[in-house]
């Protein structure tokens, strides 16, 4: 009996031992961070997350994310480029408190940004956002179609296709 129970520790022991995760804090599935199509990236204590462009029929490139200053120190985003152009912003810069995102596109909008764009959905361009006193920080950004879940993008600025209309002659 003894030698029974002693077997079925040691099993369980054994069991244990090679089924577990032993990587600890060097696992490689602890390093993942994109989990989304957007991708994240830092600049001093300024987060950038989920960030992406969306191609719409006008040809524009819709900046999608979130800007998240951690720091007590305030900084300012002035600028972004989308693909290598300077974007078009809904305001000439925005201002980054702590624990005040800046967000682009969605029911907290906050600001918005695009510029026209060559690349197809599925490629992937610079973006290169600037601020007062951070580092700039670049981020290889995935395109994606205005359709689905971004067919209709909440904005801060609507722009509006022109519409052509003949005049009526006498």
């Amino acid at each position: 009996m003894a030698s029974t129970i002693k077997k079925i520790a040691l099993l369980t022991v054994a069991a244990t031992l090679l089924t577990s995760c032993g990587s600890g804090q060097t696992a490689e599935t602890r390093t993942i961070k994109q989990v989304t199509d957007g991708v994240e990236a830092q600049s001093n204590e300024i987060r950038l997350r989920n960030i992406k462009i969306i191609k719409n029929n006008l040809s524009q490139g819709i900046l999608i994310g979130t800007l998240i200053n951690w720091s007590d120190a305030s900084d300012a985003l002035v600028g972004i480029s989308i693909d290598g152009a300077p974007a078009q912003l809904s305001a000439p810069s925005f201002d980054l408190l702590r624990n005040k995102p800046i967000t682009f596109v969605g029911e907290s909008a906050n600001a918005d940004a695009f510029a026209l764009i060559t690349k197809n959905p599925g490629e992937r361009l610079p973006i290169t956002f600037t601020f007062a006193t951070a580092s700039p920080v670049t981020v290889d950004a995935l395109v994606v179609q205005q359709d689905g879940i971004y067919e209709s993008l909440q904005r801060v600025i609507q722009t509006q296709t022109p519409v052509v209309t003949e005049e009526a002659k006498p």
